[in-house]
Formats: C-alpha cells, structure tokens, sequence
C-alpha cells in the first residue's frame, strides 16, 4: 500500500473518510439504478435496418407507462420499423432509437437527434419522404433529412415513438431517454434537437420542465440541459383547432376511418348519432395541442360554412347541439386535456436552449379532381402551411419566456411536409445547426 494512503487511512478521520466512500458509491448506485430503468432489449442491423446503420429497441420499465389503444390505421406498418418494433402495437415504455451511417465518424462535434410528427416514423419521415415504406430492393432515389446530414458530417440519430399520436408527456420521457443513450454511445454532453410538427411538444415538455406541473407526470425526468440547440419544423407552437373548426374535416374521417380525432362528442353518421368519445381516446396527443383560435382572431371562414344557417358550425366550436352533432366545444376539450399548449407558452424554455423556427406558407397540400376541376386541399382560413397556421408555426414569445434565445425564423414556400424534404429548407437546417446564416 502507498504509504501517503496507509497514513492517511491510519488517521483519526477515518469515520468520516468512510461516510464520504459511502456517499460516493451511494450516488454510484443511485445513477446506475436510473439508468437500469432503461434496458436495450433487441437491435436490428444490415438489411433489416436499412438505411439505418443500426436500431436499437429501448425499453423503460418505469410502472406509469401505459399501454396505449391504437386505432386500426394508426398501427405500425413499415416493414423495418414492423422488425425493430417486433409488434404493430407496441407498449408506450418501448422506443426505437435510430443510428445514422457513420454515426462515430463525424466532423460535426453536436449530436443530432431527429423527432417525427404525428402518424409518422423515423423511416418515413427522414430517410425515404416520398414512400411509406422502404422502396423495393432498398434503394432510395430521393433521400431525406438524415442522409443530408450525414452527407454534412453530423453524428445523426432518430427515435420512432411507440404510438403514432400518443401522450406526449409519456413520449417526453422517452426523448428524455433517447438522449441519455445518446450521450451514452457518444460521449457528448449535449444534443441538438429537429422536430417536425407534434414532436415538438414532446420536446417542449421535456426541455421547459413541465411534468413537474402535472401530478400525474410528475415522476417525468426533469431537463438536464443535455439539449443545446431545437430546431422547430412546421411546428404547433401556439397551438390547432382542424377538428372543432370543420365539419367537413370530421365527415371525411368518419367516412374513410381516419386515424383523426373528432372534434364533436357524438354526430349523425349514416342516419344515427353516433358516440365518438371511444375514438377519441385512441389520439391523447391530439387533444394536448389544441387551442382556440377564434379568441385570438382567426375567425370562422367559409371553410367553415355548414348548410343548417351555420348553427352546426357554431355547436361544434363553442358547444352546443345541432341536428348534425352535439359537442362540448374547443375550450372544453383544452380544459380536459390538460391546457397544454397554454401551460407550455406560459412555462417556456429552459433558459440555456438556442431556439430556431423554421415554417412554411404553402396552403395547398393538396387537391381533388371533382369532373374537369381541381380542388385545393389545405387551411385558407389565415396563412399557413395548409395544416398549422403561420401564426403558430412563428410564435416565439411561449419559447422564449423563461430567457430561451430564439436566434432565428424562417418562412419558406413549402406545405407542412415539404419544410422537412426540400433541397432549401434542408439547407437551412443544416446551416443552423452549424451556427452560420443561411440567408
């Protein structure tokens, strides 16, 4: 033994050398049981995780996961994340993490963590934007967000959630998880962040510390600012209101069985009311970004028209029964999910995050053939990016209450998906996330 430390241990502190080894390996043991909650339970490579150099299938075993219902078209159908998932119905304490090629050869020092929107995967989202499934022998003519990065020497990571449009406090958690694994493989000891449209509020949630506002999700891991940098794509930063604010939106999901929420309680269907509230449970997601638009002047346009004086209209957004419908009205259902997007707007960011906004202004996502005519599809009642209003998509002041920095907007000529696959908004992500001005 080292004669300094056989001295030392010979000393008349040795009681409280021993209280200080045992606070030690207690913290040890504290930080190793946090992370025991989290086990890899399978991973897929080669051909089975194409384009992805590997995918790993994360599970935590923390008991206030749920399992979460599924509507039929809501389940999981793309043939590699089918594999890595090993179900089409996962339970909500599961995640896949993606790995990027070359992954622990980049030139750019942040790790990049990719975030898909609702309905959506990792795969379709950021690798092959223009198929729902991987192409047929796997090659991909036009490749997405994660090969442009890749291509632009950045370490790129991507998480699938387990539901489509499930809670996102539980889907906080699971981001929250994704970059400690991250962190872990890396070394790194922070991550920047992309999300597109509903993946925003995960991340939102996780990074303003919102759970703890929330009894029920107040066992969330609070922020550890393990996140440098979040860029927002086609995002609900103040929040929609599609489904109390067209009647013909609900119609067209009753009458093709949309993975949707519904907006009214029950409605006519087929000549009798029926109940949507069992339908609605399966989108928890949905109903936590709602906000009322009309309080904050986008008022109810022609869109909006129903054939019955408007009294449909009106029962759907304020409340009320028609001979249509019976709804409880938008406000309503914001009270009951919680007040999400308004608690969000009112927490704010962590104050050390760099925040950057990036949003589109094409209405028209896209049309139908009625004889000779061609029909826009898209929201025309105020700007947009035919699903989220400009207005939320750019609302910097719920970002930036707490002293977040959001260093930069900007507003492209693309539709809610174009914003995440077109050669310049690509150019501009990728600019941010190198700190240089892509204008």
């Amino acid at each position: 033994m080292n004669k300094n430390c056989a001295i030392f241990l010979s000393h008349k502190k040795v009681p409280a050398f021993r209280t200080f080894i045992s606070l030690l390996l207690l913290l040890a043991l504290m930080s190793v049981s946090a992370w025991a909650e989290l086990s890899i339970v399978s991973d897929v490579t080669g051909r089975d995780s194409s384009p992805w150099e590997r995918i790993e299938l994360i599970e935590d075993d923390d008991s206030h996961f749920v399992a979460e219902p599924f509507h039929l078209k809501s389940r999981h159908n793309h043939s590699v994340i089918l594999k890595a998932f090993a179900t089409n119905k996962p339970h909500s304490r599961n995640f896949l993490l993606h790995f990027a090629p070359h992954w622990n050869k980049a030139r750019q020092s942040v790790p990049v963590l990719l975030v898909h929107g609702a309905g959506d995967n990792a795969c379709r989202g950021f690798c092959h934007p223009f198929s729902f499934d991987l192409p047929e022998g796997g090659k991909i003519d036009k490749p997405g967000m994660m090969q442009h990065l890749v291509k632009n020497g950045f370490s790129v990571f991507a998480i699938t959630f387990s539901h489509p449009h499930g809670d996102n406090f539980l889907q906080a958690q699971q981001v929250a998880n994704a970059i400690a694994r991250i962190k872990e493989v890396t070394g790194a000891g922070q991550v920047d962040v992309v999300c597109h449209s509903k993946g925003a509020m995960s991340v939102r949630i996780y990074a303003s510390d919102l759970g703890a506002e929330y009894p029920e999700y107040s066992w969330i891991t609070p922020f550890r600012k393990d996140i440098r940098k979040i860029v927002f794509v086609a995002s609900p930063l103040k929040g929609i209101d599609t489904a109390f604010r067209y009647y013909m939106y609900n119609f067209t999901v009753k009458q093709q069985n949309l993975a949707a929420p519904l907006g009214p309680r029950s409605m006519v269907w087929q000549g009798m009311y029926v109940n949507n509230e069992n339908h609605n449970r399966l989108f928890p997601g949905q109903f936590q970004m709602l906000h009322n638009w009309v309080k904050d002047g986008i008022a109810l346009s022609s869109q909006s028209y129903t054939a019955d004086a408007n009294i449909s209209r009106n029962a759907l957004y304020k409340g009320g029964v028609s001979t249509l419908l019976v709804s409880d009205g938008i406000d309503r259902a914001i009270q009951e999910s919680g007040n999400v997007i308004s608690s969000l707007n009112r927490k704010g960011l962590d104050p050390s995050i760099t925040c950057h906004i990036l949003a589109g202004s094409k209405q028209s996502i896209d049309t139908i053939k009625l004889f000779w005519l061609e029909i826009p599809v898209g929201e025309f009642a105020d700007s947009s990016d035919g699903v989220l209003f400009l207005k939320s998509a750019t609302y910097k002041k719920g970002l930036t209450s707490r002293g977040a920095k959001v260093a930069s907007v900007k507003t492209l000529d693309f539709h809610h998906v174009g914003v995440t696959v077109w050669p310049p908004a690509l150019n501009h992500i990728t600019e941010v996330l190198r700190e240089r001005d892509s204008d």
